[in-house]
C-alpha cells in the first residue's frame, strides 16, 4: 500500500547562534546549494530509496527565508506504508555561490573576503584566493567543493576527509555533482493515516574560512554545515 501525498510538509531552520569572532573564522553571509534530487531511504546505502524531488532549484542555507521555497520545490511522491525510512539522501550541484569575510592578522590590510572575480578562481582541485581588504565588505562568488584527497587536489586543501567523507559527503574526482547522505534523527514507519512532517536544520556557523596565501592575499572557502534532518507526524 502506498500513501500518497501532493506535498511533504517541510520545516527548514537556519541556526546560526553559534557564532564567534576569530581570526580566519567567520559565518558565511551567502550559502547557496542548488539540490538536484532528494530521496528518502531505508538505509545509509541508500540501494532503496524513494524520490522526493528530481529537478534542480537553488536555495540559501545561510537565510531565514529559505524554508517555503524548500516546501514548494516537493510535491507529487508516494511512501510505503509500512516501509522504514532511515536516512535522507540528496544531489547537489558541487557548484556553490558564497560570500562572507574575515579578519585575517596576518595579511597587510587585514581582511580576507569572497570577490566576484577572485584572482584564482575555484575549481575541483584549486582554492579560491582573493586579495586582501581594507574592509568586511563581500561579493557572491562562485566556489566548488574540492576533490576528496591531497593527491587530488591543491595542496592548501590538503586532506579533506575529516571534513566531507565523515560528513556523509561522496564526491568523485572533478564531478560537477556530489551526494550527501544523513540519518534521520528517528527512523519513520509511515501508516495510512500518516501526515508526515520533515524538518531539515541547518546550521552554517562559523564555517566561512581563510588562510593567508601572500602578503595581502588569502585562500576563501566554506565547510559543510551541520544537518539535522527528522521525520514525523
Amino acid at each position: 500500500m502506498r500513501l500518497l501525498l501532493r506535498y511533504l510538509p517541510i520545516v527548514l531552520v537556519v541556526l546560526c547562534s553559534a557564532a564567534f569572532a576569530a581570526d580566519d573564522i567567520s559565518t558565511p553571509d551567502t550559502y547557496k546549494v542548488t539540490m538536484q534530487k532528494v530521496e528518502l531511504c531505508t538505509s545509509s546505502a541508500c540501494t532503496t530509496s524513494t524520490t522526493l524531488a528530481e529537478s534542480s532549484a537553488t536555495f540559501d542555507i545561510a537565510s531565514k527565508n529559505a524554508g517555503a521555497a524548500v516546501g514548494t520545490w516537493i510535491e507529487n511522491f508516494a511512501l510505503d506504508v509500512g516501509t522504514t525510512y532511515t536516512h535522507l539522501k540528496t544531489t547537489m550541484s558541487s557548484t556553490f555561490t558564497i560570500s562572507g569575510s574575515t579578519t585575517n592578522s596576518n595579511i597587510a590590510s587585514g581582511y580576507c573576503v569572497t570577490r566576484s572575480s577572485p584572482s584564482t578562481s575555484s575549481d575541483h582541485a584549486v582554492a579560491a584566493i582573493t586579495a586582501g581588504s581594507a574592509s568586511a565588505s563581500p561579493s557572491e562568488m562562485s566556489w566548488t567543493v574540492p576533490n576528496m584527497l591531497d593527491a587530488n587536489n591543491g595542496s592548501f586543501y590538503g586532506d579533506l576527509s575529516s571534513d566531507y567523507s565523515t560528513n556523509g559527503i561522496t564526491k568523485a574526482d572533478g564531478s560537477a555533482s556530489f551526494t550527501w547522505v544523513g540519518a534521520l534523527t528517528t527512523s519513520y514507519t509511515p501508516t495510512p493515516s500518516s501526515a508526515p512532517l520533515i524538518t531539515i536544520s541547518f546550521d552554517v556557523s562559523n564555517q566561512f574560512r581563510s588562510n593567508q596565501q601572500g602578503a595581502d592575499a588569502c585562500y576563501v572557502y566554506v565547510l559543510p554545515p551541520s544537518v539535522s534532518v527528522s521525520l514525523t507526524d
